[in-house]
């Protein structure tokens, strides 16, 4: 695990964040549905790294997005929640399902301040993040997983498993063709 670092909320960061959000609420947020290259430079212009035909719903929540790193063709389902304080990199060909929440960052509970530290995700190539699921601070998950619906995922996972609970645990292997590059996808 790598080591959490301190999260900086100087006047510059507490600039950059409000700006994000007044540009999600009026320009991202109420965004039609074929508008996807729309968000995609919206995200880039506030130094998100984004490949090609990404697809991220009107509806997703980000937070930071200049640490954020979209592979090639990775889709975000409505109503997910990308914190992205610690830095979120999400593989080529990742699906993260409605309602799921990436959160890059949480309070250190032993100090008794509780200050915010924040720690990377890495979610590998060809994963599916399901429904509800939860992904903490410093979580890689690896490439051709899946993270079943309403579980939680922290520290390191195997790729090509299905990984399900709280905390997630590899039960079996998945199968090759559901998660091999430009399949179809729920």
């Amino acid at each position: 695990m790598s080591e959490s670092l301190p999260l900086k909320f100087g006047f510059q960061v507490q600039v950059a964040n409000a700006l994000w959000r007044l540009v999600w609420i009026l320009f991202f947020r109420f965004s039609p549905p074929f508008a996807v290259g729309w968000r995609r430079l919206l995200l880039r212009s506030f130094g998100a790294k984004v490949g090609s035909r990404v697809r991220v719903h009107a509806t997703t929540r980000i937070r930071r997005p200049w640490n954020l790193i979209l592979g090639e063709e990775v889709r975000i389902e409505p109503q997910v929640i990308l914190n992205a304080n610690g830095g979120i990199t999400i593989g080529s060909g990742t699906l993260i399902s409605q309602y799921a929440h990436l959160c890059a960052a949480n309070h250190d509970y032993r100090d008794p301040d509780m200050r915010y530290l924040a720690s990377p995700i890495v979610v590998g190539q060809d994963c599916w993040i399901a429904t509800d699921a939860f992904v903490g601070p410093d979580c890689r998950i690896g490439n051709g997983s899946m993270l079943a619906a309403r579980s939680t995922a922290f520290g390191k996972l195997p790729g090509g498993m299905l990984l399900i609970g709280e905390p997630a645990t590899p039960v079996r292997p998945r199968p090759a063709a559901s998660h091999t590059s430009g399949s179809s996808r729920c």
